[in-house]
């Protein structure tokens, strides 16, 4: 079950020009709520009063401007792990700064780099990443997005493409830490493994750069790492290599995610809040596995939706 709930805290003058009294946790009033609460093993209203955050009091775990290097992969793809290994060094160089999402997807959505055959039986695939493969590779004309692998860092369009081979992933990367953040993103995940493994993410949004005009987006990514499976490398299979930062879709099943509008708007921050139960870690066709909340955690990330940039992106483990 995945839900979002988008909602703005209104507090209004009245008639009577009362103003609003300040509470430590502000919960919005009757609004139409669309999460899954009974994810939370408890009281709803126990959850409302204790565990619902209030952002005022979060410190900004992210005053600096951080990368996201989405790397277009496949399990047959010959020479995707040394891009791989490419995207997984810079992150280990700047871990809480340069994040990895890899996307299996082809230009054209699934390819043979992507297909489930006898020696290759896991399916990496989902229908948002190959929405977003599909749209980068062939309705997005000159988009760099040609062939696996490739990757694009922070979605920066230089010289009208926004993919690049991995040899300079590195220098993308660098001058995008070296930037001004432009947007600020504040996030609290509370995870119950009981009753539903499931987990509710609250989110603020505050556009720190007054110049930005286009329309701003919000995704939010699941990751999956270290899964252990078949991969190609350099036209030899082998059957134990450990897949990192896969992608398995977003939180609200919306490759492209929810606009910022003005009813998420509140003091000048903007609030969205999801609820999501964790699918089963990823198997061969045929297999059955369960769900692993320590090898998952979500990214989060805004994006100008005219020129496609990502402006910041944090994550978030679902057990901390």
């Amino acid at each position: 079950m995945r839900k979002i709930l988008l909602f703005s805290l209104l507090c209004a003058f009245t008639l009577l020009n009362q103003s609003c009294d300040k509470v430590d946790n502000p919960y919005p009033p009757a609004v139409n709520v669309d999460l899954d609460t009974t994810i939370y093993p408890g009281n709803w209203s126990d959850y409302i009063a204790n565990e619902w955050p209030d952002f005022s009091a979060l410190p900004n775990e992210n005053p600096n401007r951080n990368v996201l290097i989405e790397d277009f992969t496949g399990h047959n793809c010959s020479s995707c792990p040394s891009a791989a290994a490419v995207a997984h060094g810079l992150h280990e160089g700047n871990p809480s700064r340069i994040f990895v999402a890899s996307l299996h997807s082809g230009p054209t959505g699934i390819t043979s780099f992507q297909a489930v055959n006898l020696f290759y039986p896991i399916d990496f695939t989902n229908p948002n990443v190959l929405e977003l493969g599909n749209y980068f590779g062939t309705t997005l004309a000159g988009s760099g997005f040609y062939g696996n692998p490739s990757g694009a860092v922070n979605r920066i369009n230089e010289a009208g493409e926004y993919f690049t081979g991995a040899g300079i992933w590195a220098s993308k990367t660098a001058a995008q830490l070296a930037t001004s953040p432009k947007v600020a993103i504040k996030a609290k995940l509370n995870y119950y493994e009981t009753p539903k493994h499931g987990f509710f993410l609250h989110t603020e949004i505050e556009k720190l750069d007054n110049a930005l005009s286009n329309d701003l987006a919000m995704v939010v990514y699941l990751i999956e790492d270290s899964l252990i499976g078949p991969q190609n490398i350099n036209s030899v299979l082998n059957p134990n290599y450990i897949h990192r930062d896969i992608f398995r879709g977003t939180l609200d099943n919306q490759a492209w995610g929810q606009t910022l509008t003005s009813s998420m708007l509140t003091n000048g921050k903007y609030y969205l809040n999801y609820s999501y139960i964790l699918p089963n870690q990823l198997a061969p066709q045929g297999q059955t596995s369960t769900h692993n909340a320590e090898n998952m955690h979500v990214l989060i990330y805004v994006y100008d939706k005219t020129t496609l940039e990502i402006y910041q992106v944090i994550k978030k483990k679902i057990i901390p």
